[in-house]
């Protein structure tokens, strides 16, 4: 497995011991011994990827997307959902993602990164968990009779509360949102398809399902203290 990814050099690539690159092209969809070792790989760069099952579904497939936006620097990355040659390649000597903040928190923080739409939480400057997201779409609508645009704001924030299952809100439905504004905005999880490689949120953070079972717990809501885990979102 890698060494820890640390966020003090962001633009540093990650060394470590790592299998070499499968010759065949992975898909989604695909299953079989070649895509155990990707998921493997993947997760020890802290890639979120799910279950280390062999089977190329939606969390390895959002796994793929978040490892391809940090080493393009784009949203919706060329070949995004196959992991061919170039890819391989690139699991063997990676880049880091950029570091937004690296004062954003003396423990814990989270970097939300629209411009390639992936989440980082640090613990102590090093690398803990990295995944793809969907922000806010830019798209303009209306609910409730009033209107506005789909926009995740920039700024800091904090992880303000934690409410678990399913929670109605004015827009649908959110899955164990990490609120960080009000009860408006939220770290949230949404099913399989629900976190397109695109943005397309009505202004919250969208991570996958599976993720979203556990997210609340690497991080630390607001308490008595009125401390809560730095968000930093820019792009």
């Amino acid at each position: 497995s890698a060494a820890p990814a640390s966020g003090a050099a962001g633009a540093a690539s990650v060394s470590g011991a790592a299998s070499q690159p499968a010759s065949q092209v992975l898909r989604f969809g695909m299953h079989g011994p070649a895509v155990k070792p990707l998921q493997q790989r993947l997760q020890a760069l802290h890639y979120f990827v799910g279950k280390i099952d062999g089977q190329f579904g939606w969390d390895t497939l959002e796994g793929v997307w978040a490892f391809k936006e940090v080493q393009s620097g784009k949203i919706e990355p060329r070949n995004a959902d196959i992991v061919g040659a170039t890819m391989q390649r690139q699991l063997l000597n990676p880049k880091l993602p950029r570091v937004l903040h690296p004062h954003g928190g003396r423990y814990l923080r989270i970097e939300i990164n629209k411009t390639i739409e992936v989440l980082v939480l640090y613990n102590h400057s090093k690398v803990q968990l990295i995944t793809h997201v969907s922000t806010g779409g830019g798209y303009y609508y209306c609910s409730n009779g009033s209107c506005s645009y789909a926009v995740t704001p920039d700024g800091h924030y904090k992880a303000l509360s934690f409410v678990a299952g399913n929670v109605t809100v004015p827009l649908g439905q959110m899955y164990n949102p990490v609120f960080f504004i009000g009860r408006a905005f939220a770290i949230h999880g949404e099913p399989n398809g629900g976190v397109p490689l695109y943005p397309a949120s009505h202004g919250c953070v969208r991570i996958p399902w599976d993720l979203a079972n556990y997210f609340h717990k690497l991080i630390k809501v607001v308490s008595i203290d009125g401390r809560g885990t730095p968000i930093w979102i820019s792009g």
